[in-house]
């Protein structure tokens, strides 16, 4: 069984609308083994650093704050500095998906996924999705227009590119990064 671990980036934890929706998409899909961690209660340490490492995959769910991701997601990030071009995430299939009410989720969709590719990770064709509440609303009332709405049930399909993916085997090339530390200082006044 692939191991998927999803990284909740919401500052709710396990108590809110992300925390729902993973619950939801894990259904999706039973071949898949989930390991779920909720950023808001978890320190950025050597143990979250390894499950990353040793994992097949990573979704990454984050709600919309103020045209970005949960604080959560973004302290992640800046603790994962160091994992940048390694083997933990070099060329590892990656996910996305947002959460919001009603604008913003594209540009943190797509701020994101630009970040992770930079990083390292690999984005799969097919592999990021917005929903609303807006879509959420919409979509109880048959129309037309529903199939121009990101639905719940396209994080199905993501989750296939996302196996599929995984089956790549690849030697990535990768760029010089400074590994011995990349917080310190370099700005003199």
């Amino acid at each position: 069984m692939k191991k998927v671990l999803i990284l909740n980036g919401s500052p709710s934890g396990d108590k809110g609308n992300c925390a729902a929706f993973i619950a939801k998409i894990r259904k999706f899909d039973k071949t898949l083994d989930y390991d779920v961690v909720h950023l808001a209660k978890t320190s950025v340490s050597a143990p979250l650093k390894k499950k990353i490492a040793n994992c097949d995959s990573v979704i990454f769910v984050t709600g919309t704050y103020w045209d970005s991701w949960g604080s959560p997601m973004q302290r992640l990030l800046e603790e994962m500095t160091d994992m940048e071009a390694t083997p933990a995430v070099m060329g590892k299939p990656c996910a996305v998906m947002v959460l919001m009410h009603s604008v913003g989720g594209k540009s943190v969709l797509s701020r994101l996924q630009g970040v992770l590719s930079t990083m390292g990770f690999l984005i799969p064709p097919m592999s990021g999705m917005v929903y609303s509440l807006v879509s959420d609303i919409a979509l109880k009332n048959k129309n037309t227009h529903a199939k121009d709405f990101w639905q719940i049930e396209d994080a199905e399909l993501i989750l296939e590119n996302l196996k599929a993916a995984m089956e790549m085997k690849v030697s990535w090339t990768t760029w010089p990064v400074d590994k011995k530390d990349p917080r310190r200082k370099w700005f003199k006044a």
